[in-house]
């Protein structure tokens, strides 16, 4: 039997009723089978506080009551970090690999922010697309962040060795750890996980991979690490939904997620990393290694009417994004010629081995990014046990392109193009950014004109504000090379 503390004043007036000597008592205390115990009195004073004590209690119970209907009636309450954590508009990943746009939208579905879909997908892609996105490659992204109001570049483009060489410093891992550290929200170790698993228990080749593999089967039958995972016995690459398991770089991504991106800049996977780029004509040293940084720089921008388009601030490397920006702001937006630009006429059949994608969320914050491997699947010879592909030293600057539409008295992204495939998308997307943004077609039949270019476009363009009305937005990803664009419905 419980005595709840209500019990307990009852207990404590009853001892004082009993000295009041003016009162005619005959108190009887009683036990019934009930949680509560009472004292029942004969006297008046004794009537007033039973009264009293009964009310308080009935008091009590009708409020426990109408808390217990409101909890059940309000359900379980959505939780950041937890599938359903955004139970309204979510925001829209694009990617030019099919897994790592679901991989982002579950993020964003889980309250992540565009930086954390961003490194979700980038994991994601290291197991699904290692033609384009690698451990060992680099790359460049542009944020816009709508709490600070704020557009910057992040810069993590591969670097050279002090040494030579001809393999390159890995910058991926330290600019997606610099990303999430600024903008992200939910724990590292979630962002990795999808990915581990996919590598570790296998994952089926989508189309997008398909098409650029084809090519490459005859560089990848040197490497036999390589050969054993992407090509068949026949020697001819691995067919659309055939199961692919990379047990080694598995093991990577464990301890990435476990230990962070430190083991690889300087700990033993670096040591591991050193000596496999040796056997490849590398000249990378742990020093090397723990002296790469990514870097945040401002962004270059011009106006379009209400909005601020912003370009990457590359330095002085990328020669061919700066020549488009500067031919965009001297013309007053007028067509960009590739002549203009230095790259004489566009259609480049090489693939260079990148990628790109553009995410955002639902608070208007957006990002924009091209990875690079240098080439298809790097320098084709992978890390002996960690599954990872070397990139070619020498090329530095990325010829990708990404830009991002920005309205600050909006607080919110109006446009985010990315642009990978070599010099033909320095062409492309600013071409692109001007017919939506200033001539007013849509993003569809923007895209339908570089059909004859070997650039691949995801874009998306919301006239009034992803966050505000994003019904009005459009999303598009280029059909030629089998992307996706995981968004809501309206």
């Amino acid at each position: 039997r419980m005595v709840s503390s209500i019990s307990a004043s009852r207990i404590n007036v009853i001892l004082r009723a009993w000295t009041v000597v003016s009162v005619n008592v005959n108190a009887k205390i009683e036990s019934k089978n009930s949680l509560n115990m009472y004292c029942k009195l004969t006297s008046l004073y004794s009537l007033r506080l039973k009264t009293k004590f009964t009310l308080l209690f009935r008091q009590r119970r009708c409020v426990s009551i109408m808390l217990l209907l409101l909890v059940s009636c309000s359900g379980t309450p959505s939780q950041i970090g937890s599938l359903g954590g955004v139970e309204n508009f979510l925001g829209v990943a694009i990617s030019e690999e099919p897994r790592a746009a679901l991989a982002a939208r579950d993020t964003l579905l889980m309250g992540g922010t565009a930086a954390d879909a961003t490194v979700a997908a980038f994991f994601v892609m290291t197991v699904t697309y290692p033609v384009a996105v690698g451990l060992g490659g680099g790359g460049v992204c542009i944020y816009y962040d709508h709490k600070s109001n704020k557009t910057e570049t992040l810069d993590f483009r591969v670097a050279n060795a002090m040494a030579g060489g001809s393999i390159a410093v890995p910058g991926t891992l330290r600019g997606l750890a610099l990303l999430h550290s600024r903008y992200g929200r939910l724990p590292w170790s979630k962002l990795v996980a999808p990915a581990e698993t996919m590598a570790r228990f296998g994952h089926q080749i989508t189309r997008a991979l398909v098409k650029r593999i084809g090519t490459q089967a005859n560089r990848l039958s040197f490497d036999r690490a390589a050969k054993q995972i992407f090509l068949g016995a026949n020697g001819y690459p691995l067919g659309e939904s055939e199961t692919i398991v990379q047990i080694e770089l598995a093991s990577v991504l464990t301890r990435i997620r476990t230990r962070g991106v430190g083991d690889i800049y300087g700990g033993t996977l670096g040591q591991r990393f050193v000596e496999a780029a040796a056997r490849h004509g590398g000249k990378l040293s742990n020093a090397d290694l723990r002296k790469y940084r990514a870097v945040w720089r401002g962004t270059m921008q011009t106006p379009v009417g209400n909005h601020i388009l912003h370009f990457p601030d590359l330095g002085k490397d990328n020669k061919i994004s700066q020549k488009a920006i500067s031919s965009i702001i001297n013309k007053s937006l007028k067509l960009v010629e590739p002549r203009s630009l230095g790259v004489g006429k566009i259609t480049s059949p090489v693939d260079e081995g990148q990628a790109g994608l553009v995410i955002s969320d639902s608070s208007g914050s957006a990002v924009a990014c091209v990875f690079d491997m240098g080439s298809p699947f790097g320098v084709a010879f992978m890390a002996p046990e960690l599954g990872v592909f070397l990139t070619p030293a020498g090329k530095v600057g990325s010829s990708g392109l990404v830009l991002l539409g920005v309205n600050k008295h909006l607080s919110q992204t109006v446009l985010a193009v990315a642009g990978a495939g070599g010099q033909d998308s320095a062409v492309v997307v600013p071409n692109l950014a001007i017919n939506v943004m200033e001539k007013g077609r849509t993003l569809d039949s923007a895209m339908a004109q570089i059909n004859d270019v070997n650039a691949r476009i995801q874009g998306i363009w919301c006239p009034k504000g992803i966050r505000t009305t994003p019904e009005s937005c459009q999303f598009a990803t280029d059909s030629r090379w089998h992307g996706l664009a995981a968004f809501d419905t309206f």
